[in-house]
């Protein structure tokens, strides 16, 4: 009787319900999200912590001396150019290397360093000089890295005006903007990609020095000897530096890493729109 009474419970006793699988891939679907949405929000506060450093005046410390010499050079540049070029393009091209000279200033005032003064060369350029000197190399390359940074960013707008409008000076001047930035980063002493190799090896000047040699014996003449008078005597000054102050150039292998993968990046990124621009005026001149 006892095992009848429990054969009639079991048959009694509700199923339990399936799922459907539908059910179960939804679930699953919000899970893995919560969990991206959970990552996502941890690598958002890293990156929005690591800007925040860098919410800064650049132009901080700049007393009316410091204006005078960034407005009156800028302006000497801009006349040197409308002398051989369109005015339109001297204009742009001025732009681009301040915001490139203004990434630079970014970077030191976010280290807490002192910026000198901000001066622009006809032909060659602009320059930050710094008060302060950066505490390493790896402070050092950050400083040279952002100049093409923001020049890059700069000449990339350019060139997406020059995709709405279709106004060739708009590329001429996208052009300019990734010529100056790829450039700039040749490691050679006084341009930024010569404060960048500090901190991935010593040997890149080596390949920046041949390549000023070259230069000087296809194309002979005083200023090119001069520039390489000048860039011998910076990387002597920092093999000095080197062996005086070791802890300058300790670098981790992460940081020298992180380094060379944004350096040659950039080189990469900016040798195809440099060649992309030019061949897009190539077409338009024909």
């Amino acid at each position: 009787m006892d095992s009848t009474l429990a054969e009639h419970n079991d048959a009694a006793a509700p199923l339990p319900a399936k799922r459907h699988p539908f059910a179960k891939l939804f679930s699953g679907l919000l899970i893995t999200l919560g969990v991206i949405a959970l990552k996502l929000k941890a690598v958002g506060a890293l990156v929005f912590d690591f800007f925040r450093g860098y919410a800064v005046n650049p132009f901080e410390g700049f007393g009316v001396a410091q204006y005078l010499v960034a407005g009156g050079t800028m302006l000497l540049s801009i006349g040197a150019y409308a002398m051989k070029w369109p005015l339109g393009l001297g204009i742009g091209f001025m732009v681009i290397t301040l915001i490139h000279e203004i990434g630079h200033a970014v970077v030191i005032r976010g280290k807490g360093l002192r910026a000198g003064v901000m001066v622009f060369i006809p032909f060659i350029g602009g320059a930050v000089t710094l008060k302060d000197q950066p505490r390493s190399a790896y402070d050092d390359a950050q400083i040279g890295l952002a100049g093409p940074i923001f020049g890059t960013a700069a000449s990339l707008v350019v060139l997406q005006i020059y995709k709405w409008t279709e106004n060739p000076l708009w590329l001429a001047i996208a052009f300019a903007g990734f010529g100056l930035n790829l450039i700039n980063l040749l490691p050679i002493g006084m341009l930024d990609g010569g404060r960048i190799s500090g901190a991935v090896t010593k040997w890149m000047w080596v390949f920046g020095g041949l390549f000023l040699v070259y230069k000087v014996v296809k194309q002979p003449n005083p200023f090119m000897l001069v520039i390489l008078l000048l860039v011998a005597f910076q990387v002597y000054a920092s093999i000095v530096r080197e062996h005086d102050d070791k802890s300058f150039y300790d670098v981790t292998a992460g940081q020298r890493a992180a380094i060379a993968i944004a350096y040659f990046a950039l080189v990469l990124f900016l040798g195809h729109q440099t060649f992309m621009a030019y061949s897009r005026l190539s077409e338009l001149v024909k």
